[in-house]
């Protein structure tokens, strides 16, 4: 079975799994399955690849198997980290700290990380997000061959001669709009079209009708400038007050999330409801809300978008390059202004008088275009045929 390693973009497992889901090491491990690493991990193991999820870490370190088959190895970071990214982090107003603040993180493993590919036996290495600086530095010190892949990062504090260099020497940058392939290939980049997915046999929707009460679910992530939160709050403002609000995430701008909701005087009609790690108690959520809202400034194509439109929820997104394949304006979903709150709760009401149809739509094209065995049959196929290139031989021998 073909092997390769999958880094995740987050600078610490502590900062981000830790601070902002509330997870230890060993509920990661254990019951932590609601999160696109180990989708991808499923999926393509059934593709018969095997998926190392590498994580980087500041206490732990070692190579482990989950009870459910699952590899996860942490990387720890050099103890001198610690110290310096306390530092780095009271400059993070600053433009330029991004650029700096993912050098030293990349630094800080970049001398261990050929160490652990070459102890996995890993073949191919899948980055998450080709736009950051850590892609850059990383590039030319793998020896061996990397996909880069877009989740949903922008490319705002990319270094543009940086790219130019690093994009080209991929095997190949896995993107998830057309828009997205565009501006890869004018990097030089090998750019191939290959959107998120979702298991649309668990994300169904119920049996039952709707329910006919007016609840907006969201579920994000509470970092604000990217997920505008805050807009939906504010849209709540210009809906009656038989509207609520339910949020669904945590992260560092909880508290003024809720602020702004008291400022408002709308906090009798907002839940927030922190993170679900049941996969079955999320789904149950998409399928009792009235409307799916989701209008982010950027994004990839969203899977928790895709699972509340597998469940068949109406959904309300923003009109961002990201949703453009999926949502069919008045056919398929109601797309708003980023950052209009007006036009967002506008979106809302639209969304909702014709939720039934609007559901039903958004159910099929999931099925049709959005499904979890063709997504990973085509990335798999990708990993497979750079196999098949580098070892000729063994790929046209016969099988007995």
């Amino acid at each position: 079975m073909t092997r390769i390693a999958m880094l995740l973009s987050c600078d610490t497992f502590e900062s981000f799994f830790g601070k902002t889901f509330g997870l230890d090491k060993e509920s990661y491990l254990t019951s932590y399955r609601n999160d696109f690493a180990w989708e991808y991990a499923a999926g393509l193991r059934e593709q018969q690849i095997e998926t190392i999820i590498y994580v980087l870490s500041l206490k732990h370190s070692g190579f482990y198997e989950t009870p459910d088959g699952f590899k996860v190895r942490f990387i720890p970071l050099a103890p001198w980290y610690r110290i310096v990214r306390r530092f780095v982090s009271r400059f993070k107003r600053f433009l330029w700290v991004t650029y700096l603040s993912e050098l030293v993180n990349t630094l800080a493993f970049i001398d261990a990380l050929p160490i652990y590919l070459a102890e996995d036996s890993v073949s191919l290495l899948y980055i998450q997000e080709y736009w950051t600086n850590r892609f850059d530095f990383l590039i030319d010190r793998v020896q061996l061959p990397i996909i880069g892949a877009d989740h949903g990062a922008k490319d705002t504090f990319a270094i543009k001669s940086n790219k130019r260099k690093s994009l080209p020497k991929a095997y190949k940058l896995v993107c998830q709009s057309h828009s997205e392939i565009e501006k890869v290939t004018g990097y030089g980049g090998n750019a191939i079209l290959i959107p998120n997915a979702v298991d649309t046999e668990f994300y169904c929707p119920d049996p039952t009708e709707r329910p006919t009460d007016k609840t907006v679910l969201t579920v994000a992530r509470l970092e604000d400038r990217q997920k505008r939160t805050s807009d939906l709050i504010r849209a709540l403002q210009y809906l009656d007050n038989d509207w609520n609000l339910e949020i669904v995430g945590s992260g560092p701008d909880l508290k003024r999330l809720k602020s702004l909701a008291a400022k408002l005087g709308v906090s009798n009609r907002v839940r927030f409801l922190g993170f679900i790690r049941d996969k079955q108690q999320l789904r149950s959520k998409y399928r009792q809300c009235s409307i799916f809202a989701l209008p982010s400034a950027w994004e990839a194509v969203s899977l928790v978008v895709l699972e509340a439109m597998s469940c068949g929820a109406a959904v309300v997104t923003s009109n961002i390059e990201a949703f453009a394949g999926l949502i069919v304006p008045q056919v398929t979903g109601v797309q708003v202004p980023v950052a209009d709150p007006i036009l967002l709760a506008q979106g809302i009401l639209v969304c909702y008088d014709n939720r039934l149809t609007l559901g039903m739509a958004a159910r099929n094209r999931v099925v049709d275009t959005y499904s979890k065995p063709k997504m990973f049959a085509e990335l798999a196929q990708v990993i497979h045929d750079y196999h098949a290139a580098a070892n000729p031989i063994h790929a046209l021998a016969p099988v007995h």
